[in-house]
């Protein structure tokens, strides 16, 4: 692992440093955000309106920003995105009243559709195709990493300031703000710019860019509804998974607990080297191998018996994160590099489409149907649609870019 980061551009080890200490910083508040909004004085319609709002502004920023990236250059938008992050973190901190966290997420989702592709835009200007994979797995390793550690060191501070109260609370946010601060000064000093439409001379206008980007590609067409197929069951399932272990299985928060960790456990042991199997032997291969794997996680949610079989399903998850960073990868040589800020921004379009309506559906389908069909739909539509879809695209290991064929 060290060789690999060391043979690799500087850009991508700042990109990795700085993924690590995001997520370490988000974790920090993570499993207390919505906690501190109803201790703001938000009840639970206005807690998912909260969410539905960052969800539509994603959505809708997703395209200009995408062209805007293209046009004026990818390291001025990432700083200014961990910038935002610092804001983010200053809002929840000085919060007075709920309403104020409805700012501090429409700012969240702007500075994550700035920042989110980061790993991904960086790994196809810096590392090569051969590694691409196992840099998309790496980077998710090392976020993965201080994920764990920051549950367990914010714990205390909750503690040290009376408990899971406003005041308990709020000096995680102070902690983050500090944090972002720093992270900020770290990439605006240590990042380059990444060769792009900007440092290329191409300034296309919004809607003839996108149409010059899709050109009559059916490829591109057709990896568009794979992308927002691949991204379902991350809407879809999650906000439902504890919800399901607890009040359906019976699961309390040791054994909640138990399978959050073990999702992550699982992703350090087996992302990195299915990364790099995926860069050696085809990414399609690897991902009709992980498909069954996370089948597998919700087949044995839903039929589980004990809490052991619960831990299972939650370390089996992991696979759908893994294959999903898998196809990231494949998407990485769809496009040049001059155009990778209108394709994230394209994907996160159809993405935000799905996004909206998939947590009201999956309420819909568990109050009509039953709890057991949030987690068997999403299921079915990979099965019968997306893994059929993507076999009828050519795998990406050793493709050459459009812009170079």
């Amino acid at each position: 692992m060290a060789g690999f980061i060391q043979r690799q551009k500087r850009n991508y080890r700042v990109a990795i440093t700085r993924a690590a200490v995001n997520n370490f910083l988000f974790n920090l508040t993570a499993q207390y955000d919505s906690i501190y909004t109803v201790a703001l004085g938000a009840g639970s319609v206005e807690l998912g309106a909260v969410n539905s709002i960052g969800n539509g502004v994603a959505a809708l920023i997703a395209v200009p920003v995408g062209w805007l990236v293209d046009r004026y250059g990818f390291k001025r938008f990432y700083v200014l995105g961990t910038g935002l992050l610092a804001g983010v973190a200053l809002i929840y901190a000085l919060a007075p009243s709920w309403q104020a966290i409805i700012a501090a997420t429409m700012l969240y989702t702007v500075a994550l559709r700035l920042t989110g592709t980061g790993c991904s835009v960086i790994s196809a200007d810096s590392v090569g195709n051969k590694d691409r994979a196992t840099a998309q797995n790496l980077c998710a390793a090392f976020r993965s990493i201080l994920a764990m550690v920051a549950p367990l060191l914010a714990a205390p501070v909750v503690t040290a300031f009376g408990g899971m109260t406003v005041e308990g609370i709020r000096p995680l946010y102070a902690i983050r703000f500090v944090g972002y601060a720093l992270v900020f000064l770290f990439v605006a000093t240590r990042l380059t710019d990444v060769r792009n439409g900007h440092e290329a001379g191409i300034k296309p206008g919004l809607v003839s860019g996108f149409r010059q980007l899709l050109g009559g590609s059916a490829l591109l067409k057709k990896w568009v509804i794979i992308s927002s197929l691949t991204y379902l069951p991350a809407v879809m399932t999650p906000p439902f998974l504890q919800v399901f272990a607890h009040e359906v299985k019976g699961a309390d928060q040791y054994v909640l607990g138990a399978m959050a960790t073990a999702t992550i456990l699982a992703r350090l042991v087996f992302g990195i080297p299915l990364g790099r199997l995926a860069d050696r032997i085809g990414r399609k291969k690897v991902i009709y191998l992980l498909a069954p794997l996370w089948y597998a996680s919700h087949l044995l949610l839903i039929f589980s018996f004990s809490p052991v079989t619960l831990i299972l399903a939650g370390a089996l998850w992991t696979f759908y994160h893994i294959d999903s960073g898998v196809a990231g990868a494949m998407a990485l040589e769809l496009v040049p590099v001059e155009e990778m800020g209108r394709w994230s921004g394209l994907q996160a379009l159809f993405r935000g489409m799905v996004a909206i309506p998939a947590p009201i559906l999956a309420g819909v389908i568990w109050e009509r149907l039953g709890p057991s069909y949030v987690f068997l739909v999403p299921l079915a539509v990979d099965l019968l649609i997306r893994i059929p879809l993507l076999t009828t695209v050519p795998e990406t290991l050793h493709m050459t870019k459009r812009s170079e064929s």
